[in-house]
């Protein structure tokens, strides 16, 4: 989001000093004596305007990206190749991460029964995943996703 500034003031500031600066020479003691503070004063003051506005700029920037709400998430790589992904549904959330050709190697399935871990390969899979009770299990299958052993 951008947003256009308001430089009307600062540039008649700027102005006024410069213009008290070209007359310089010409003030009185007294009114020297003055100007010197009084632009360090201004523009500390700005400064500090700036600042303030700028932290208030980040607090909200901060409180509006909590409100972001995504189903799905992407990272993608320097190649423009996806290496995780991230999505979610009102009963799981599913976290994939993908190999160099695109094809997802390992998935973490969160469910409302409890979480699965399933690690793939090219000649098959391994999934450990949590009964009603709390008790890992162990499956191995092959590529054609036949199972080749099992723990409980």
């Amino acid at each position: 989001m951008f947003q256009k500034k308001d430089w009307k003031m600062t540039f008649a500031l700027i102005l006024l000093m410069v213009l008290l600066g070209g007359y310089y020479e010409k003030l009185g003691v007294e009114a020297r004596t003055m100007v010197l503070p009084l632009a360090i004063f201004i523009a500390a003051g700005i400064i500090i305007a700036r600042l303030k506005k700028l932290e208030y700029e980040t607090i909200t920037t901060m409180v509006n990206a909590k409100e972001v709400i995504v189903q799905n998430f992407s990272v993608i790589d320097s190649h423009g190749k996806q290496r995780v992904a991230i999505s979610t549904t009102a009963g799981a959330a599913l976290m994939r991460f993908f190999d160099e050709q695109d094809v997802p190697c390992a998935t973490f399935d969160v469910l409302n029964t409890g979480p699965i871990l399933k690690l793939m390969g090219n000649n098959g899979s391994v999934l450990i995943a949590f009964d009603d009770e709390g008790r890992p299990n162990l499956t191995i299958k092959d590529d054609m996703d036949k199972n080749i052993w099992s723990a409980r």
